[in-house]
């Protein structure tokens, strides 16, 4: 019996031993199996992080190359605008001159263009000052060329004048002396194109020149402004193609 014992005491612990080792070599697989997943989640991390970081550098360069694009856009639409205005004036340019040599040819029986010194735009003449004047006296000049300070009435003429006149304040034939904001030449001002620069007209009254602002100019950049009638800026005259406004105008 005590042999017997023995003998089966002897198989249980092989067993015991065996299973120890089955159990052993499953516990470092398994350790080895989870070092592995660890190690790819980390790489995978990393992967994502490095793919988050390349989507990011790709988003920033598409949204620098979309900017660079609109600028381009715009770039070129402001330069195709300017090539324009240039061959319109250049062609009424040509007009006008043609226009000038038939009336020389003719005696100057009849006038059908602008005078000399004057520029021809859409069935209108305008001449730009080389130096300054009150409203009133800018006004009067114009009056005394068959003419009146010139009367904006779309952002197409707006930027006629304003490729003219350039960055200098110039008088231009709207003022409210009179009480509301006229025209000199009875166009509604209700109803026409504006262009006021931010919070004008403000009628002003801190400048210490006496009165209000009652006259409006182009400033430097073309939005209109009112200011004190008596300031000394450049003007612009307009009359119709079709009226005699004499001989030259003089280059003031």
């Amino acid at each position: 019996m005590t042999k017997e014992y023995q003998d089966l005491q002897h198989l249980d612990n092989e067993e015991n031993d065996q299973q120890h080792r089955k159990d052993s070599k499953l516990q470092e697989e398994l350790q080895a199996l989870r070092e592995t997943f660890s190690n790819l989640t980390a790489s995978t991390d990393a992967k994502v992080k490095t793919l988050s970081m390349q989507g990011g550098n790709v988003g920033r360069k598409m949204k620098s190359l979309e900017s660079q694009l609109e600028k381009q856009q715009q770039d070129l639409s402001e330069d195709h605008s300017s090539l324009l205005l240039h061959v319109k004036q250049f062609v009424s340019d040509l007009r006008s001159l043609s226009c000038q040599m038939a009336v020389l040819q003719g005696n100057g029986s009849e006038r059908t263009c602008c005078p000399v010194n004057w520029v021809d735009y859409e069935g209108s003449c305008y001449w730009f000052s080389r130096s300054g004047k009150p409203w009133p006296e800018a006004e009067k000049y114009c009056q005394l060329e068959n003419a009146h300070l010139v009367v904006v009435g779309s952002w197409e003429e707006q930027k006629f004048i304003q490729h003219h006149v350039g960055p200098v304040n110039s008088w231009i034939g709207l003022t409210d002396q009179s009480g509301p904001w006229k025209w000199v030449d009875g166009t509604d001002y209700e109803s026409g194109f504006k262009n006021w620069r931010p919070e004008q007209p403000d009628d002003w009254y801190g400048h210490g020149l006496g009165g209000g602002e009652d006259c409006a100019h182009f400033t430097e950049d073309g939005g209109w402004n009112d200011d004190v009638c008596q300031r000394p800026y450049r003007w612009v005259c307009e009359t119709q193609r079709d009226r005699d406004s004499g001989s030259e105008s003089p280059l003031l």
